[in-house]
This record gives structure tokens, sequence and C-alpha cells, in this order.
């Protein structure tokens, strides 16, 4: 006989139910005990019997539509791993339960098979106005706490995590289900965030998130990061939340502080320094022991408290225990103080009566008062921060040491004039400036020093109701400011109660700024639900300079407005135009079937993009076909609906814009290279055959610059990106379709960009493509008289004996003149080139050059933005000409006196060269220098780092300063 179970929604417990034998189990569905065979779950260690497992799969729909949540249907599944709180009852519960996993709304076993959808009046304090559970986050936890109503689901009853007493049938609480953390409603402003501790008596401890892993200075154990400890400001003491809650109860003789029991000390049994009993000398691992924390050592128990004793007003002998409950009552008093105990702390018992007393109370029956428990609760410290002013040294080098390991657990140091303006302040996310400071230990943490005196508690006007509290590490990977609704990627002023959060420039704030955010957010959706992702996704803005998120769909960066899942360590991100894909689509190179969204499966076999070839992750958002092995990316199927039909290529072309840039450089390094000019495609716009899978630069494809379409009565141009407004929307104008700001377009100038359109959509009007067919020719020239150049080039790379005489006698000086205005880069560049090895030939050949008139086209060169290898070997050939004696200075000073402006060293260096030479030749010469006013300039770069651009400098004022001395007073 078979069970049908629904598995768990994290893994799935068919395989693990079985038929087994037993007799001292009970049916978690009946309660009846079990004898002989029936049905369990090897990991749940669940048992039912078989009638009502059978019983229970006749009877339970596996599927329902429940009143109180109709967009979903709710699947039947059961876990007995985790316990859950129902959305409609708010009790907790555990086993089965009706869930939908993309809103994840539970309903237990009696509210799913209600068809009632009203909610009880007295669960209203603990829902929200739109009826969902309340929840908060609380400093004590790391998760959040939803509210909710106890009743005993399991054999032991749960404690509250502070108190440390069973939580009571009915009674409001808070809880985190996953981590069984629980706590009274009353307890939770019961835990202090600051504590004064006998411990640790010196300073006070605070409750923070550590940032490394340490151990705990009173049970030796390591510490978990993800748990809050108490720490102290002034040095590396911690304390664990079970440690906080003990006080020292006993004093010997032998020692000047107080004891403090400890239950299976050192359970690992690890070496340390108070590892061994200092009565005894033999290990403590495992036991229990009285331990002075502060001097670091231990006594086992039975080494310093005698077994049993006598106490004067009792006629029974008391034996020690170190554990004894009397009954039910949660609260445990000794009999001779009158003082509650700790129900965990060894007593003195009395075997023929129910007399129990505190050991130190039964020791010290003179001083029954010193067997009173100290209270562990701490007056609140003040917030502020601690600073300490050392001396490194010999030498007085003063350092800040900011010892708040709720800011940071490291010291800190001044940061120097040349780090500010390039980092970011970790607590507001701001450039550096003024007075700041980092650490050496962790990379990329600055403080400003306003920063660093935070206040750890502040009330603020934009939340008046409550206290806001600082956090600096995040609890989510999402948190969004309530006010200007920028991700918080530093600090943030946080209450837990009504999860309002405030990052730290808009606590600088005194009035609420609303017109910013209605500003940014104006016309837009601030929560939705969308088919790519289960939970609920809101409106935030990423802008901050340092931390980089992608789109999970697209893959490209996020900037500006986005929206996230607030879910905590999901880390769901969209891009505004990428909900808008469609759910189903069609693309031109898969006409056959429509093309519909998921998430990629996993699959043996290696998957890859159709339409750009790179590999598909499993859980990808993808484009696939249901009835061909077809899948693209959302932004290939997206991005390519519009082919490019050209007489030179056979199949449709199909643009590659910006947006792929990022993917295709991540991937091919090599082998990346347009069809027709050879030249690199990477960090460029290109087009691609996808059948042939050959690419095309842009200019390779000769796109005509200018185009006259019939729909339009202006010439369009081309563009390489247009964003006429800031609606996040744009638009073809012919097709009406949406398209990508990033784009290539054509849009009208004469119109002020009130017309643009694909590409595409243009060019499939101009009548039988004439302009493209023109370009083509004019393509194939351009690429032969590349191929010539090179040819030169390579004959001038020649080491041994360069044929400058041979080249200047063919006749070809005067077509590298009329080269250097080519429409090409690769052809100025090397015509510019070849122009400058022939001048530094010899005076006779710079004449030469000269005389084809080739200055004035080489300096319309230097005057247009050009690349840096152009610019550079541009000025090299410029210093060609300038060689003594030249008679053309006026032309070329403006010129230089630009370029000794450049950020770039050759550039410099080359400019300053030139000037060397113009001012080694006439008085002339020199005064026109004088007068372009470039000496005081080159005194400056005297001081510059680079070598050559300070030694060409050096020789032009060299040569001014050692003429006449009219010259220099003018």
């Amino acid at each position: 006989m078979d069970i049908i179970i629904p598995p768990c929604n994290h893994a799935s417990h068919l395989s693990t139910i079985c038929l087994w034998e037993t007799e001292e189990d009970r049916c978690e569905e009946c309660g009846g005990e079990i004898s002989g065979t029936a049905f369990t779950c090897v990991l749940c260690e669940v048992w039912k019997h078989i009638t009502c497992a059978d019983k229970l799969n006749r009877d339970l729909l596996l599927e329902i539509i429940h009143p109180l949540h109709l967009q979903h249907r709710l699947q039947l599944q059961w876990d007995y791993q985790f316990d859950f709180i129902c959305d409609k009852c708010l009790y907790i519960s555990t086993g089965y339960i009706y869930r939908c996993s993309s809103c994840d709304f539970r309903l237990d076993l009696t509210c799913g098979s209600s068809i009632s959808g009203q909610l009880r009046k007295d669960q209203e304090p603990l829902r929200f106005k739109d009826g969902k559970k309340k929840t908060i986050f609380h400093h004590s936890h790391s998760h959040v706490l939803s509210f909710f109503k106890y009743r005993k689901v399991r054999e032991e009853d749960y404690d509250c995590f502070w108190c440390e007493k069973h939580l009571l049938p009915s009674e409001v609480c808070y809880g985190c289900s996953f981590c069984n953390f629980y706590l009274h409603q009353v307890c939770s402003d019961k835990i202090p965030r600051t504590l004064s501790h006998s411990f640790h008596p010196n300073h006070p401890l605070r409750l923070t998130y550590t940032y490394e892993n340490g151990y705990c200075n009173g049970c030796s154990k390591e510490c978990d990061t993800y748990t809050p400890l108490y720490v102290c400001e002034m040095s590396s003491f911690r304390l664990d939340f079970d440690c906080a809650k003990l006080s020292p109860s006993l004093k010997l003789d032998c020692h000047h502080h107080l004891l403090t029991f400890f239950k299976d000390f050192n359970k690992k049994g690890e070496e340390g320094q108070d590892s061994y009993c200092k009565a005894c000398g033999k290990h403590c691992g495992g036991a229990s022991v009285y331990r002075c924390v502060q001097c670091h050592f231990s006594f086992h128990l039975k080494c310093v408290i005698p077994s049993s004793a006598i106490h004067k007003y009792h006629i029974h002998l008391l034996t020690m225990m170190e554990l004894i409950k009397e009954d039910d009552s949660e609260k445990c008093y000794c009999d001779v103080c009158e003082n509650e105990r700790n129900p965990k702390d060894p007593v003195y018992y009395c075997q023929s009566c129910t007399f129990i007393s505190h050991i130190q109370c039964v020791l010290d029956q003179d001083k029954v008062a010193s067997g009173k428990v100290p209270s562990s609760s701490p007056p609140p410290m003040e917030n502020q921060a601690l600073f300490v002013e050392q001396n490194e040294g010999s030498n007085a080098i003063r350092t800040l040491s900011l010892f708040r390991p709720i800011i940071h657990p490291h010291q800190i140091y001044e940061v120097t004039e040349e780090l500010k303006g390039e980092n970011y302040c970790s607590g507001c996310r701001l450039v550096l400036n003024g007075s700041s400071y980092f650490c050496k230990t962790c990379p990329d943490f600055y403080l400003h020093e306003k920063c660093a005196k935070f206040s750890y508690e502040i009330q603020h006007p934009f939340h008046s109701s409550h206290p806001l509290n600082l956090y600096t590490s995040l609890v989510s990977n999402f948190i969004a400011c309530d006010v200007c609704r920028d991700i918080c990627d530093g600090f943030i002023y946080f209450c837990e109660q009504f999860d309002f959060k405030l990052d730290m420039k808009c606590a600088a704030l005194t009035t609420h700024k609303i017109g910013v955010l209605e500003e940014k957010m104006t016309g837009r959706v601030t929560e939705l639900h969308h088919f790519t992702h289960p939970h609920k996704l809101v409106l935030a803005n990423c802008n901050d300079p340092k931390h980089k998120r992608k789109c999970n769909i697209c893959r490209l960066q996020i900037l500006g407005p986005a929206y996230f899942c607030p879910e905590r360590f999901c880390g769901y991100k969209l891009h505004e135009s990428c909900l808008r894909l469609p759910q189903k689509i069609r693309v031109p190179f898969h006409p056959n079937h429509m093309l519909v969204s998921r998430l990629l499966p996993y699959s043996n076999s290696l998957q890859r993009c159709y339409a750009c070839t790179l590999q598909l992750h499993l859980g990808e958002f993808v484009y696939s076909c249901e009835h061909c092995d077809f899948n693209v990316h959302a932004i290939c199927a997206n991005s390519l609906k519009r082919p490019l039909k050209c007489e030179f290529h056979p199949n449709d072309l199909y643009y590659f814009g910006r947006n792929h840039i990022s993917p295709f450089d991540s991937i091919w390094d090599k082998n990346f290279n347009c069809e027709v000019c050879d030249g690199s495609c990477k960090r460029k716009p290109f087009y691609r055959c996808l059948k042939c899978g050959i690419i095309f630069h842009l200019k390779c494809v000769r796109i005509p610059y200018t185009v006259k379409s019939k729909y339009h009565i202006h010439t369009l141009l081309l563009k390489d990106s247009f964003i006429e407004d800031d609606s996040g929307k744009y638009f073809c104008d012919f097709c009406e379709e949406e398209r990508n700001s990033n784009d290539d377009i054509y849009y009208c100038e004469e119109c002020n960009g009130q017309t643009i359109a694909h590409i595409e959509c243009v060019l499939a009007e101009v009548e039988d493509n004439i302009e493209i067919r023109k370009n083509i020719h004019e393509e194939r020239f351009r690429k032969e008289l590349e191929n010539l150049v090179a040819r030169f080039m390579k004959l001038f790379s020649n080491d041994c004996r360069p044929p400058i005489e041979e080249v200047i006698q063919a006749g070809v000086v005067p077509r590298f003149v009329e080269l250097l205005g080519s429409p090409s880069d690769y052809v100025r560049e090397q015509a510019v080139l070849v122009l400058g090895n022939i001048a530094a030939v010899s005076l006779r050949c710079r004449d030469l050059v000269l005389g084809h008139r080739a200055l004035l086209p080489l300096l319309a060169l230097l005057n247009e933005p050009v690349s840096r290898t152009m610019l550079e070997n541009a000025t090299w050939t410029l210093s060609r000409f300038c060689k003594p004696p030249f008679d053309q200075v006026k032309l070329v000073l403006p010129t230089l006196a630009r370029l000794i402006h450049s950020k770039d060293e050759v550039v410099l260096a080359k400019a300053c060269r030139a000037l060397s030479y113009l001012s080694d030749d006439t008085n002339d010469n020199i005064q026109a220098i004088i007068e372009a006013g470039v000496l005081g300039h080159l005194v400056e770069l005297l001081r510059h780092p680079f070598p050559s651009v300070a030694i060409s400098a050096l020789y032009t004022v060299r040569n001014i300063v050692t003429r006449n001395d009219v010259q220099i007073l003018k």
C-alpha cells in the first residue's frame, strides 16, 4: 500500500516514507499508541497509523481555492520539520499546510478546510490594515519576527528566548518559526541594547552584530556572526545571550570575585587557559563548573561544593543537586533568603521534604543577603563615541581609535588628502570630504568624522512616534529609505516596530523634501507582482556609485528607478523596461511558433542562445519554443525583432546594440572581427547574420548618415543614441513599438528630436536601398586603399634601410598628403606616420613634404576630436616638421599652445619637443613663442613627473633665457 503525502516545499520526502515496525511511538494524526507496522518519515521522525494515513489520502484535497486568497490555488503540502503561522487564525502550526508558493500564503489544515473568508475581530491588533500578519524586526534576531498566537504543536513546549519560560496557550508572541526563536510580547522590550555586567564591570557592553568570528568570554564557545552579542567598546570582551543572562552567585574565601555557575562548560574539550580545574588540575571538558570570568579560571562543582550540608534552620540533611524541578509554576524560590532563584543553578535539596536553597545561602549561613542574585539589567549608556589618543613609537602620531563594534570592529585612522574625493563614506555613501577616517584591515571602509559620531538612537520628525536605532550592517539584501526611496548601502536608522527606515543623508534633514520623492516616482506604480517572480516587487532608486546591481532578466547594470524584491536574502531586481516584457513573443528568425517566457530548467546538455550563441544558465529568464529546442535570452528576443536586408549579403542582418556589449566582452576575446574590415567589434554595436554567424560594424554595413523617408518631410540623421525625456519609455515613430534608448537610431534634427525611428524601420522604406549599395562600393574602395597604405608602412618598418628615396621618386608624397583628409581613421593615421617618417630623414625631405602643403591638413587634423593614438602620432609628425630652419611658426603656435595642456604624457613630450626646435632658431621665433603665452606653462612643466616632458620643456626654457636680455625682459 502506498501513502501519498505532499512533499515539503524545499525537498521531497516521498523517498523517505516507508512502512516500519514500532511499539514506542504515537500516531501524529490521532495521537494513539502505535503497535506493529505503521508509516514513518525517516527525516521527520513522524509516525502514522496505516488507517490514519489512508483516511487522509481519501479525504484531503491536494489543491483548493480559498476565499482569503482567490488569486492563486493553494497546494497541499506536508512539512513536520518546520513550523508555520497560519494566515487566517494566526496560530502556530505544523504538519499539513495549504500553501501558495507565489505569495507565501499559508493555511493550516483546519482553516484550509473552512470555506469562511472572514477574519476574526479579536485578531485585528495582530494584522496590518490589508489583513496580512504583522511583522517586526527586533534587534535580538537577524530575521523578521511575526505576531502569532501560541498553541502546543510538539511534545515539548516552546520557551521564550529571553526569560526562558514557556509560551502560554493563546498568548500573543513574536516568533521566527524557521529558527525556533520566540519572544513573549512583554519580553521584547526587556532585552537591553546596553548592559552593565558584573563579568566586565569597568565598561558597558553594547548589543551588536559582529563582523568576525570570536569566542564568548563567559562560556568560551565560538560566537556566531549571525547572532548579536554584547560587546565592550573599549576592548575585545564579548558575551553571548545565554551568558549575558547569568549572574555570579557563589563567594569563596579563596577568591575575591564572585563565581558563576556554568553547566556543561567546554563541552568540546578545547584547550585554553581556563580549561582545567584550579583545584584538582583535571580538564573541565563537559563538566559543570563555577567560574570567575574576570580572572579566567574554573572549579569543578564537586571540587568546591560539599555534596551534603546541614542548615541551622532545617532538621534534615541537605544534598547538593545540579538540577531540580519543584512544580510547573515556572517560578522557583530559595527557602532560606526567599528570593527567586534560577532553576538551572545547582541547589541544596532536602530529600525528605521540599526544602530547597541557594548553594551560597547554605555555605554562608550568617550572611544570607550575600546569596541574593544581582540584577543584570543595566542602566542605559550614553550614545556617544569613545576616542583615545595614542603615541606610536617615538613620534607622536595622532590616531583615532574608534572602539565601536556597532560602527566598526577595528582601529581607524585619519584619511590623507590624496584619498579624499576618490572614495565614499561607508556610513552616508557620499564622497569623502573634510575630516575622515579609514580602516587598514578592511578595504574600502571609510567614515566621515561626523558619521563616526552617529548616535545609536535618535528621535526624528519624519517618524516622531518611535525612536530610530542605528544599524551599520544590512539586515537584508535590499533596504530602501522610506523618505527618498534610495537603496541604502550604508548605515540606516531603523524603527523595528513599524519597519521605518531612514538613510544617513535623510537623517540629516529636518524638513521632509516630499517634492523630491514625488518627482522621482511620478506616474510609477510603487508595488506590483510580476510573472517572473513569486514575491511582491517594490520601486526604489539605485544610485550608489560603488555598489553595482544587475537586472535579473537582461543582466545589465541598474541605474536609477527599478523594482526590487523586499524579501530578505532574495535579491531579485528588474529594470522598469524589463517589467514590460510580454509572456509570449514572436521573433522573425523563428517564424513558425510563438516563444514563451520561462526560467530555464536544469538540462544535462549545454544550452546556448540561438541569437548571440552565449551559454544559458540554470534559472535564467529566457524565451523558449514549446515545440522546438529553441531558446533565446530575453534581451535578444526583444531587441532583434527587425531584420535589415542588404544586397551585399543574402540573409537578414540583426542589430546587436550597446546592451549586448558586456556579455560579448566577457566571452569573446578573439575571433570577434568584422567580416569587411577585419577590425574588432568589441565595445561597439554591430550587425550579425544569425545563419552564417558573421558580423559587421555599422560603418561596414555602410548605414547612410542621412536618409530621406517618404514618411517624414525632413532629412533624418543617424545618431548613436537619443533620450528625449525622463519618462523611461521610448518609442519608434515609424513602427510605434518600444525602443531602447541606448540603440543607434535615425532622428530629425529640425524637429528637435520629435521624430525618432529604428534604423531598420527607416531603411526598409528607402527605395531599392540605393544609398546602401553606393556605400558598399565606397567601402570596397576604402578597403583596397587601406591595404595599399599598409604595404607602404611595411616598407617603412624595414630596420636595415627604409626605401625613403624610392618612395619619394615614386611620386606618392602628394597622394599621402591627400589621404590626410580621408574619411577612414585608419588611412589618415597611416598617412600621418608615412609623412612623419619621410620628414624625419633630412631637412630636404622635410621641405619636400611641406612643399606639397602637408602642414595645414595636419593642423586641421590636430584640431579635431581624434583617437589617442592618432593624436600622439600627429603631434610627433608635427614636431618633425618644426625642425629649424622653419618659417611658418605663427601657423603652428596656436596648436602647440593647446597641445601642451594635454593630459597625455606622450603628446605633452612631443609638443614640448616641437617648441624646443622652434626656440632654437631666430630671435623672431622666440619673440613669437613669448607672445603666444606658453612660457608660464612651460615653467610649470619643469616639475612634470614624466622625464621626457620635463626635459623637453627645459630645453625650450633654456633656449629662451640664453638669448638676448631684451627677449627675457619682454
